[in-house]
């Protein structure tokens, strides 16, 4: 048995050269399957006297899997030959290489097996060699691989690109068995392709002229074997295929895949001449927009003849920067790590509008993933109002499948996004995921055609295609921005409104957070026009601009970005100093922000009424904590709040470490302090050396540590911690209760069945 896989170019009339050896394979009483696997499906047309049959792409849309049986995909043809069309999508939508895939998988469940014949053929289309249209170049199908092609250059440039994609293939043993020539009947087509066949060291196996039989034959549905089996064309077919049945003895007939170089191509075929310009593109681009003979004075042109390089030209030491073709690139910047993907960025930022809609394009797990997360921390986070049941915003997934990557996936959305509306949404979100990006669904034309069924509707598409896009912090950044659309920016400011910008998504202590600042604002005689995008309505979305300033609820990248793009975008004023951490930080936070907002007024009074509080706590927890010792551990140096309480309460630093970290650090020298040593690049290693050589009483850090020292406690640094004045005196309640168990857990004193 021997499987062979015939590739060319579209058009070239490769399905006609599979159907004609298929035909005098069967006639030298071979049982033959020929597999057409072009979206085409006509490859066993002649076989079945000119009829079409049902595609396995087709058959698989329309029928349940556990239906599906294979005698409904393979048909009988001349000689009892077996014949099977894979099909493939409309063109512009979907993804047929992943069809191939696809029927191949559905034709070995449903139990096809290539053991069963002698001969099995594939016929492929070859422009393009993807993932999918290679799938019988794996070697668990084809044997043996026959190009064919004609004399014109892009039929052999289609050949050559498949033997780059064999050879991407190949392990040990060659499978090029030759090249098949099908003339068009150009002039000096025979020489260009037995000039391209030396060059890559493959026979041209059969010389196929430009005959009117094969008109004739195909206008009656047959092949050459059955219309005309007297023909010299068709004597062609029949050399052909005893060659295939001496392939099938002897694999020793194979060749290599020895693809020629691009340049070596088009001078071997077109006698092209290469030209080297000597000056590079970016000062003077005109040379490259010589054609034909035309030159600048600074190119070298080299003739057919010459010897093409395969790499950089050779330079000599006496050359110029300016007389180098291709100079050694600059060096790329490393690439940070990929924090979660585009996709969940972008749903991240829309799920928040509360009164709007969410479409996933994607695979179900894709969204049940992104879906899960945002649902679970909106559910734990709590509602507005104490009591209060929240409705979860929707999230609607189209829940892409096999078929939709193949055939396209915009029915599908469009469907998604018409029930939404239906449903009473006024405002959609349209975010897609990988998939829908790599297939090329557009989801600007989908929300486009729903709107002209709801004219009324606001659909937005969000253009983010999964990690395609890039990151979850870029995906954030463009979610924002159209929500940032629903701003009236006609609005004008007023009085004693401020907006937050920038609230953590995922924090679990937001709105207790909200509510600290909300509070301090009141004092001040502000009040809270909006929360981008925390619990925000199109609605308040909308009164956007009534604010007199924009707060910004902590300071990293992302908020940073947001920041930028609504200052640029509606001229926005902002209050620069983010939500603060402890009460040194919360008391010039107040100073700032009165003597912004109002300026001459006096917030002593305010400050004074939070001192009493944060002293009274100081005072109830001190006496458990006083002369304690403490070491530091952080990845970042923004920690003086964490100290502060430290030193109020009468606690010794020991150290702070501050360790390696992939986020980043605060600003270098922030941490500078007569009162305690500070060591950079801290490790796990030094923490343990210090705690057996400073012997704290507690130790904290961002992260527990896996296997901990005994004789210490250890605590953790809040990665969100509680923001106003009294945030030391959480952990001052900690550390009191902690403080005063044992270091060793009674458990560990029991020795069971030992004692």
């Amino acid at each position: 048995m021997i499987q062979i896989a015939l590739y060319g170019k579209g058009g070239i009339g490769k399905s006609t050269v599979s159907a004609n050896l298929s035909a005098a394979l069967a006639d030298l009483n071979k049982r033959v399957l020929q597999v057409g696997c072009d979206p085409k499906h006509d490859s066993t047309r002649l076989l079945l006297g000119g009829t079409a049959i049902p595609t396995v792409l087709d058959y698989m849309r329309e029928t349940p899997g556990e239906t599906q049986q294979l005698e409904a995909l393979v048909f009988e043809g001349y000689g009892r030959t077996a014949c099977v069309e894979a099909g493939g999508p409309k063109p512009g939508i979907g993804c047929a290489g992943r069809g191939i895939l696809s029927s191949f998988e559905v034709l070995k469940r449903l139990g096809l097996r290539a053991s069963s014949f002698d001969v099995v053929l594939y016929d492929v289309l070859g422009d393009v060699v993807c993932g999918g249209f290679a799938v019988p170049l794996r070697k668990e199908y084809a044997d043996a691989v026959f190009l064919v092609t004609s004399g014109e250059y892009m039929s052999l440039y289609a050949a050559n690109n498949i033997l780059r994609g064999i050879r991407n293939f190949e392990d040990t043993k060659p499978r090029v068995a030759g090249i098949i020539f099908n003339s068009r009947g150009l002039f000096s087509g025979e020489e260009r392709v037995f000039t391209f066949s030396r060059a890559v060291g493959l026979p041209v196996l059969a010389s196929i002229p430009r005959d009117e039989v094969f008109s004739q034959a195909e206008k009656a549905g047959k092949t050459l074997a059955e219309a005309f089996p007297s023909s010299a064309s068709a004597g062609i077919f029949r050399d052909l295929a005893v060659y295939v049945e001496t392939l099938e003895k002897d694999r020793n007939l194979l060749h290599p895949a020895n693809p020629l170089g691009d340049l070596e191509l088009e001078a071997l075929v077109l006698g092209r001449r290469e030209r080297v310009c000597m000056k590079p593109f970016a000062t003077d681009p005109a040379p490259y927009e010589q054609t034909g003979a035309e030159s600048c004075s600074r190119c070298q042109e080299k003739g057919p003849s010459a010897e093409i390089p395969s790499g950089i030209p050779e330079t000599n030491s006496a050359e110029t920067p300016e007389e180098v073709l291709i100079q050694s690139p600059t060096p790329l910047p490393s690439r940070p790590p990929l924090y979660g993907c585009a996709f969940s960025g972008a749903v991240t930022a829309t799920f928040q509008v509360s009164d709007a809609a969410t479409v996933l394009h994607g695979p179900r797990s894709c969204t049940h993933i992104t879906a899960d997360a945002l649902t679970c921390s909106f559910l734990r986070g709590g509602g507005i109002n104490a009591g209060e049941v929240k409705q979860v915003p929707g999230l609607l997934p189209t829940d892409m499948e096999e078929e939709d990557i193949i055939f396209g996936g915009l029915e599908k959305l469009e469907r998604k996004i018409e029930e939404a509306l239906s449903a009473g949404w006024q405002t959609v979100f349209v975010v897609s995921t990988c998939p829908g990006g790599i297939i090329g669904d557009d989801v600007k034309r989908a929300t486009s055609r729903v709107k002209t069924r709801f004219p009324r509707a606001r659909v937005i598409p969000v253009p983010v295609e999964g990690v395609l896009t890039g990151d979850f912090s870029a995906g954030l950044l463009e979610g924002y921005k159209r929500v940032a659309d629903l701003i009236d920016p006609s609005v004008t400011p007023e009085k004693c409104l401020v907006n937050i910008i920038g609230e953590r998504s995922f924090s679990l202590r937001e709105e207790e957070h909200f509510r600290t600042i909300e509070g301090l604002l009141k004092k001040l005689g502000y009040g809270v026009n909006c929360r981008f995008l925390k619990g925000a309505d199109t609605l308040s979305l909308r009164s956007f601009k009534k604010a007199e300033i924009n707060m910004l609820a902590c300071d990293d990248p992302d908020t940073r970005a947001l920041q930028a793009y609504l200052s640029d975008r509606f001229g926005l004023e902002f209050f620069e100093l983010p939500f603060p951490v402890g009460f040194r930080e919360s008391s010039l936070w107040v100073k700032a922000l009165t003597a912004h907002l109002i300026p001459g007024e006096d917030p002593s009074p305010l400050l004074e009424e939070q001192k009493e509080h944060y002293r009274a706590g100081i005072e109830k927890y001190a006496p458990q904590l006083s002369g304690k010792r403490v070491l530091v551990v952080s990845y970042t140096e923004d920690i003086g709040w964490v100290l502060d309480t430290i030193r109020d309460l009468g606690m010794e630093i020991v150290k702070v470490g501050i360790s390696v970290s992939f986020f980043g650090g605060g600003s270098p020298g922030f941490l500078s302090s007569d009162a305690f040593h500070v060591e950079r690049d801290y490790t796990d290693e030094k923490r343990a050396r210090d705690v057996r050589i400073l012997m704290p009483d507690l130790v904290l850090s961002n992260y527990a540590p896996s296997v901990p020292e005994d004789g210490v406690h250890y605590d953790t640094i809040p990665f969100s911690p509680q923001v106003g004045f009294l945030s030391g005196l959480e952990l001052a309640k900690r550390w009191s209760t902690l403080l005063r168990l044992p270091v060793t857990e009674g458990w560990k004193y029991d020795r069971g069945d030992e004692s």
